[in-house]
């Protein structure tokens, strides 16, 4: 997500935020003489962690939540803590 980078809002005229959405095709083999020149290239390798198969994982990737939504969600939850408004029955 690119922040402020998105088509603007019909209501608020300001520009959202723009959403990249990537998709890589690697190869189905590579030639070992290409590795020793990849891994020069690339960031060193971490071991790839394993888990028992009862465990499900899910990849997802975390952005902080902008002003206008973080206020949105305070203003909620000060909703919550109101104390409740008792009206008059007509008779």
């Amino acid at each position: 997500m690119i922040h402020g980078q998105g088509m603007p809002s019909q209501r608020h005229h300001e520009p959202g935020d723009l959403f990249v959405k990537l998709s890589v095709k690697f190869p189905e083999s590579i030639d070992t003489d290409a590795i020793p020149l990849l891994e020069r290239a690339l960031p060193p390798r971490t071991p790839v962690e394993t888990f028992d198969k009862s465990v499900v994982i899910e990849d997802v990737s975390l952005d902080e939540p902008s002003e206008r939504s973080r206020q949105a969600q305070e203003d909620a939850m000060d909703e919550d803590h109101e104390e409740p408004q008792v009206q008059c029955a007509n008779q």
